[in-house]
């Protein structure tokens, strides 16, 4: 499960919370993997049920107690095991894709309207990938200075960067075709 697998790899760096987990998913591989606090405390769960992390009880003063989470020589073997493992590739699913697809009884603007807000909502991501992933990743890589590690995460946020690039290009060509369709006929009955 890739979730338990982040998380493995989260935690080989340096041992963390359920809330410091949440905090590094959303900093440094939320431009291509999202996780929700609750998913990660299942996870945590699941984890330490199959040997894979121990956790530690801290106590604080004046902030909740927390548990703290290691990775056992286990939990580094399958994380090795499964980082050597190729990935099938996944379905594409878009649903978006699905609204142009049946458009036929659209007019054209209101087509052209549903791209061109996909086409700012992916120029709004890619700024963010520019801007406060990129500072994550820096952060981070000042953390721990690990060089090899900064490059792969580089390479992470790249592919999220030209993933998103690729589509605007489409989305922008694919505009002008949607505004040149033939004319909306009427429905036959």
């Amino acid at each position: 499960m890739p979730l338990d697998h982040a998380i493995l790899g989260f935690i080989q760096f340096q041992p963390m919370s359920g809330y410091d987990l949440k905090k590094y998913f959303d900093e440094s591989v939320a431009h291509f993997w999202s996780a929700t606090q609750s998913h990660i405390y299942k996870s945590l769960e699941h984890l330490q049920d199959k040997g894979w992390v121990e956790s530690e009880f801290v106590p604080q003063e004046g902030r909740p107690n927390r548990y703290v989470y290691h990775i056992t020589p286990a939990g580094a073997e399958e994380l090795r095991r499964w980082l050597t493992t190729p990935r099938p590739l996944e379905p594409v699913r878009q649903d978006w894709l699905i609204q142009i697809f049946f458009a036929h009884e659209l007019a054209n603007e209101d087509i052209a309207h549903l791209l061109e807000a996909r086409a700012a909502a992916i120029r709004a991501i890619l700024a963010k990938y520019r801007s406060e992933v990129q500072a994550a990743i820096d952060r981070n890589y000042a953390k721990i200075g690990v060089e090899r590690a900064a490059e792969l995460w580089q390479m992470t946020l790249d592919y999220g960067m030209a993933h998103y690039e690729a589509q605007l290009a489409w989305l922008e060509q694919t505009l002008a075709r949607v505004r040149n369709l033939p004319p909306l006929t009427p429905p036959k009955l």
